[in-house]
């Protein structure tokens, strides 16, 4: 199913005959129960009728989205702007993607039950930001490894900061000698559904050393950096000042880089990675063929 952009205020599948309320996911703090009695006899009607009929109903804010089956009816919740077509087809998948997971449970009590939220929190994140979501697919097909939307990671001064995407490549497995591996597995991402200037990808640049863990080694309790092997950046358009300044880098075999050794310099722990540079990559963003791949 291709994911749509629907903001969506949340997600309420009840049983089509009781009207009790079986899976909720609200944006706000709503009680789902004030919706089932409602909402079921409308689901009753609307089984009976074919698409097109009478399958939503308004609030005086909201827009309830119905997509009945035969045992559930899925409910979502969102503003009175958006496109009926759109939140029925997604209200009709989660539902689906429900019974399947009722159906599995079934036949195998011990099955997870957090299996179908999980499935539920993927998609609403997806909705509500499907550029984002576009883009970390992108990014996981081309990369590779694990790719996580917006981590929160520490930084050096022990608070926390944000990244769009994390590229995670590690090799799993077991360090008998309890070595790490830093940052020459990962990459960050920086995302932009819009233009970016040369302020917004210095800014970037800039953060790539603030980032890092603290670890115990030898009774002393010191900051492991995260300092990434690659840099990339996701945009629509880039400003030609982006490409004046990142000429200005490094280079080896025409790749630009930033030069972290300064980020590991007298730092004594086993592991730091021989080679410390942080490899810049350009991708413009096109919604109806493969992102473009930007040499500078």
């Amino acid at each position: 199913m291709e994911l749509v952009s629907v903001d969506i205020d949340g997600i309420v599948i009840f049983d089509a005959v009781t009207g009790i309320p079986l899976f909720s996911r609200l944006k706000e703090k709503i009680d789902p129960s004030l919706f089932s009695s409602f909402i079921s006899a409308i689901g009753h009607f609307s089984k009976q009728l074919k698409f097109g009929g009478l399958s939503s109903f308004s609030t005086e804010e909201k827009v309830i989205y119905l997509a009945p089956r035969e045992n559930i009816i899925t409910a979502l919740i969102a503003p009175k702007k958006k496109e009926y077509q759109e939140a029925y087809s997604l209200a009709s998948e989660l539902g689906r993607q429900f019974e399947e997971d009722q159906l599995a449970k079934e036949r195998q009590e011990d099955r997870d039950d957090i299996a179908f939220a999980e499935i539920a929190d993927q998609y609403l994140r997806r909705i509500r930001n499907p550029f984002m979501s576009r883009v970390s697919e992108f990014i996981m097909d081309h990369y590779g490894g694990e790719v996580s939307v917006r981590p929160r990671l520490m930084k050096k001064d022990g608070s926390q900061g944000i990244v769009d995407i994390l590229i995670d490549s590690r090799i799993k497995k077991e360090e008998s000698d309890g070595s790490s591996m830093f940052g020459e597995n990962y990459g960050f991402v920086k995302v932009a559904d819009n233009r970016i200037g040369r302020v917004q990808v210095i800014d970037f640049l800039d953060t790539l050393d603030n980032f890092g863990v603290l670890t115990m080694y030898k009774d002393e309790m010191i900051c492991q950096p995260y300092f990434p092997s690659k840099a990339v950046i996701v945009a629509r358009e880039f400003d030609s000042g982006v490409f004046d300044y990142l000429k200005k880098l490094p280079s080896d075999n025409d790749r630009r880089y930033i030069d972290g050794a300064y980020v590991f310099a007298g730092l004594k722990m086993r592991g730091i990675p021989k080679e410390t540079r942080c490899f810049v990559e350009l991708w413009k963003w096109q919604d109806d063929i493969a992102p473009e791949r930007i040499d500078f």
